[in-house]
């Protein structure tokens, strides 16, 4: 769902909040299938050391100076592929949760535990067992021929997972590939990489956020969560990392969630394609949206409610932009437990208020 810039910078935002929800995420199952590290080149002599990795640069490969607060290590790549080293408590490794957010980063939809289990692949970093993802969006960025890429490595050293995340258009990833494979080869963890403070981390990433906040646009304000009435035939469940309001209907068939993203996240047509794409339907253009899409008000301000609905599965999506930020609501399921709760839905999303 959501429209990656070239450098994804607002990761530590993300991170921060997986953090603080890390108690309630669970561990995915693992996968048998497995990533080629053939044809390596010669590792170079390593170049850098710190208190947590020894490591040698690619060519063309050079210190970001843009660099989210939460990353330990983050390198600009030739082609605009940018390069992040992230490290987080173990609980986090592998959860459904965080792969959907590197999926919601290229515009692509949920998946649920087992495919994300499936969509892992075993690789050796640094001597260690870990998994790698792989996810490719549908659709081009503005300023991008190809759409974007995210290629993830993680390994875990105790009570922490690191995280190598390559990130950027599909055509400079594939350009970076071999180079990514030989950091991760060559590269060797220090002692203090399996003893990280996180909380101290944290704080830290939290004061140089506060230091130097990235300048909302003027017509961007921040904005606070709404409030909402939730229908008296939904059930309400925990809200999670990603999910600000968790419900479901339908016997629990239908699932109903409100999430939130920074920026316009691929924009209203990928969105409606994906949605669509879900049900099994055919993709529209831009002079197709407006006999698919629904322009509707919440809480004073324009959004625009897309009904997908396929043989045997069904959506009632709204994308809804606020400020500097795109607010989605959802209900998705089978066919026959979601359209009955098209009344209820619509009743939801009249009820939602953000703070004046």
């Amino acid at each position: 769902m959501e429209k990656p810039q070239p450098n994804y910078k607002r990761d530590g935002i993300f991170i921060v909040s997986l953090i603080l929800f890390v108690i309630l995420l669970e561990l995915a199952t693992g996968t048998d299938d497995s990533v080629s590290m053939q044809s390596i080149p010669k590792p170079k002599a390593l170049q850098a050391t710190d208190q947590y990795l020894k490591f040698a640069l690619p060519d063309g490969w050079k210190a970001s100076s843009n660099a989210s607060p939460m990353t330990t290590h983050s390198f600009d790549a030739t082609g605009g592929a940018f390069v992040t080293v992230i490290p987080l408590p173990a609980a986090v490794a592998g959860t459904t949760d965080i792969v959907n957010l590197w999926r919601q980063q290229v515009g692509l939809g949920e998946i649920g535990p087992e495919e994300a289990a499936k969509a892992a692949k075993a690789i050796t970093i640094s001597g260690q067992p870990g998994s790698l993802y792989d996810f490719t969006g549908e659709t081009p960025v503005e300023g991008q021929a190809k759409p974007p890429r995210i290629v993830t490595a993680s390994t875990t050293l105790g009570q922490v997972t690191w995280f190598f995340k390559l990130s950027g258009s599909a055509d400079a990833i594939e350009a970076q590939l071999e180079n990514f494979t030989q950091f991760l080869t060559v590269l060797a963890f220090q002692s203090g990489a399996s003893t990280i403070d996180f909380q101290s981390l944290m704080q830290e990433a939290q004061r140089a956020s506060q230091a130097a906040p990235p300048p909302p646009p003027p017509s961007a304000p921040a904005v606070s969560k709404p409030t909402w009435t939730v229908p008296g035939s939904w059930e309400e469940k925990a809200p999670t990392s990603m999910r600000l309001g968790n419900f479901t209907a339908g016997a629990g068939q239908a699932e109903i969630t409100v999430m939130t993203f920074p920026g316009e996240v691929g924009g209203l047509l990928a969105n409606v394609n994906r949605w669509r794409g879900q049900s099994g339907l055919p993709p529209v253009d831009e002079a197709g949206l407006t006999e698919v899409a629904e322009q509707i008000n919440i809480s004073g301000t324009p959004a625009t409610l897309v009904e997908a609905v396929g043989e045997n599965t069904a959506s009632f999506s709204v994308f809804h932009p606020v400020g500097n930020a795109t607010w989605f609501y959802k209900i998705s399921g089978p066919s026959e437990a979601v359209t009955p709760e098209n009344a209820a839905f619509r009743a939801f999303l009249e009820s939602i208020q953000f703070p004046k």
